[in-house]
């Protein structure tokens, strides 16, 4: 399964003694989607989900202490995720492909977040974030950074968070 489209995020890049910046990757936004964070649609029992952004998007190295999305509708709800990891990972892949093993382009991903995410009902135009801690990932400015979220269960609404279509390197995801 393959779409391409982006989510839009927010993360605060900081190398161990100087504050680095705000970067946001993924496009500009203007549309918005779900997943992967869809809390009542009974179609989504479980979910994992992938997508790339891209070094030139990013462009500056450092420890990953914050990671956010932008909510692209009023009618999100929020909604409780169990079971909820997120991770990151280096990749040579600039390109989403249909299989998750491949998109992680012989790097190892690192869990950022691990256990229940509450995902708040905020207003439209609203970041939220998804962790904010002292990661145990640095990113190297050298590589892709694969996103990765999954979750096994799940309450609440739907959550729509901004993506763009245009140029991006698309996302993957399943539904068990």
């Amino acid at each position: 399964m393959r779409n391409y489209v982006m989510v839009a995020l927010a993360f605060l890049v900081a190398a161990p003694t100087v504050f680095a910046g705000i970067h946001t990757v993924g496009g500009a936004g203007g549309t918005g989607n779900t997943i992967p964070w869809w809390g009542n649609y009974a179609g989504l029992p479980q979910i994992r989900f992938q997508t790339i952004w891209l070094q030139s998007k990013i462009g500056e190295g450092g420890t990953v202490t914050m990671l956010e999305h932008q909510n692209w509708s009023a009618s999100s709800q929020g909604g409780t995720f169990t079971g909820c990891l997120v991770k990151l990972c280096h990749t040579t892949v600039s390109v989403i492909t249909p299989t998750f093993a491949t998109n992680y382009g012989g790097g190892t991903p690192v869990t950022v977040y691990s256990g229940t995410k509450v995902v708040p009902r905020v207003a439209n135009g609203v970041w939220w974030t998804v962790f904010s801690a002292s990661s145990t990932f640095t990113y190297n400015n050298t590589n892709n950074l694969l996103y990765e979220v999954s979750w096994t269960a799940r309450s609440g609404g739907p959550n729509y968070i901004n993506h763009t279509r245009a140029g991006e390197t698309g996302r993957i995801w399943a539904a068990s």
